[in-house]
């Protein structure tokens, strides 16, 4: 019988792994799933297990090898104990879902023991007739769009598949699960090897190419560069400390609101945060030009399936406009712009040369190119129907996504006719989210009412 065989980490992940030594970088990803009841716990304890199987890397530890010996790797740890991982508990008193999140900001800001698995889960019960299941993982193990496609191995086998149009490319889950996949199809990113065939015509044909290698540069600078400093002059503090607030709106009615203004529902995201972070600063009487944000493209190809990481962090600079309908022209144009960049295809080549660097110089570049950001913000897909775990419905899906040197992270994670909002501040950068919250809510409140500018006539 052969043993397991150990599982090298990609440029992205050996990355991730390198920085989360960094505590202000901390890569730790919390996700929060409240129940609509208390499921049974011999159930979510073999439905878990079942997942550490499905997914090797749940089973496995972390390993750094020697300097010219090649990237970190996921070794089987052959004294896995399911029990050291999975606990249950109850609240104290008359529980409620900020006990919750009072519990997953700390779990965030804490490390893990590199001598066993990086992840842990938690059933929380005790808020009354619900409950929820908290699990933490590093993010070198998983990003959040695979993360969410994993966790459909734990819902019950009964949950609809997606329809056609929305399935994956089996129409199973991406780990053998018994749900459909409901990742969302995207533009696939510019072919790493038509780029590097790009080149070679560049020697023999370099006016032909030169445009080509112009973009393909361009796009490539811009994820490098430094960031400098925040544009924010309030939102300027960093520290591993985190608080989490969440919001909860209907996802049929921004999805109606952004066909209204011919866009989509992260448009309206994006906008939202940015009309609720410049109220936040009014309120603190500062005004800002804009605000730099750092938004993860998802650029795992059909083929690849939900383990490791497959985004790259865009960045660029939202001006602060008064007139949402601006904002939202300004959002749609930057997004725009990243899907499609050239320099995409070669994000993980760009890892992997900073993951092979010496870890203090790849934490101090890394850190260089994102601690001048003012909000990360992250779009996650989740089932388009409603779920059970182990007989209970899911009401919603949080995910605490970590800041990674900006002042907070806000994600979105869409679950049946819901999304689910979470805002993971600093507290250095904000010492009073709950104002924070509130102003983004009112950003979405200003996004989803204001007048849509009236469509062409037609001659």
């Amino acid at each position: 019988m052969h043993a397991p065989a150990a599982d090298t980490m990609s440029g992205s992940d050996a990355l991730l792994w390198t920085i989360g030594a960094d505590p202000v970088m901390r890569p730790t990803i919390v996700a929060i799933m409240v129940l609509d009841g208390r499921p049974d716990w011999a159930e979510v304890r073999a439905r878990v297990g079942a997942l550490t199987v499905a997914v090797p890397r749940l089973r496995s530890r972390a390993v750094t090898r020697a300097p010219g010996r090649g990237r970190p790797q996921f070794v089987p740890d052959a004294s896995f104990d399911l029990d050291t991982h999975l606990r249950r508990m109850r609240l104290a008193g008359h529980g409620s879902l900020r006990d919750v999140l009072d519990m997953a900001q700390t779990m965030a800001t804490s490390g893990f023991d590199s001598a066993l698995p990086l992840w842990e889960a938690v059933l929380v019960e005790g808020m009354g007739d619900r409950a929820a299941l908290v699990m933490k993982v590093h993010h070198a193990l998983i990003d959040g769009v695979g993360g969410l496609a994993v966790l459909a191995n734990l819902f019950d086998p009964s949950a609809p598949v997606a329809p056609p149009s929305t399935r994956g490319d089996a129409g199973r889950s991406p780990d053998g699960g018994p749900n459909g996949s409901w990742r969302r199809r995207m533009p696939l990113p510019p072919d790493p090897i038509g780029l590097v065939s790009g080149a070679v015509d560049a020697v023999t044909h370099p006016v032909r190419s030169l445009g080509q290698l112009i973009a393909v540069g361009g796009s490539v600078a811009r994820l490098m560069a430094p960031a400098g400093k925040p544009i924010s002059s309030i939102m300027t503090g960093r520290s591993f400390r985190r608080h989490v607030e969440v919001l909860e709106f209907d996802l049929t009615n921004l999805k109606s609101v952004a066909r209204a203004w011919g866009g989509t529902v992260n448009d309206v995201f994006v906008a939202s945060v940015v009309r609720g972070l410049s109220l936040y600063h009014e309120q603190h009487g500062a005004t800002s030009s804009g605000f730099r944000a750092l938004m993860p493209v998802n650029v795992r190809g059909g083929g690849e399936g939900a383990g490791g990481n497959h985004f790259v962090p865009a960045r660029f600079v939202i001006p602060v406009h008064t007139d949402v309908a601006d904002c939202m022209a300004e959002v749609r144009q930057n997004a725009a712009q990243w899907k499609h960049a050239p320099g995409l295809a070669l994000s993980d080549v760009m890892a992997t040369v900073l993951s092979a660097l010496p870890a203090v110089v790849a934490r101090n570049l890394w850190s260089s190119m994102l601690l001048g950001d003012d909000f990360c913000i992250t779009n996650i897909p989740g089932p388009p129907f409603q779920a059970f775990l182990a007989g209970t419905g899911v009401e919603g899906i949080y995910a605490v996504s970590p800041p990674s040197g900006a002042a907070l992270n806000v994600s979105l994670v869409s679950a049946a006719n819901r999304a689910c909002v979470t805002i993971t501040a600093d507290v250095a950068a904000v010492p009073d989210s709950p104002k924070l919250a509130a102003c983004i809510e009112d950003g979405f409140a200003e996004v989803c009412s204001a007048r849509r500018p009236d469509p062409p006539r037609s001659a």
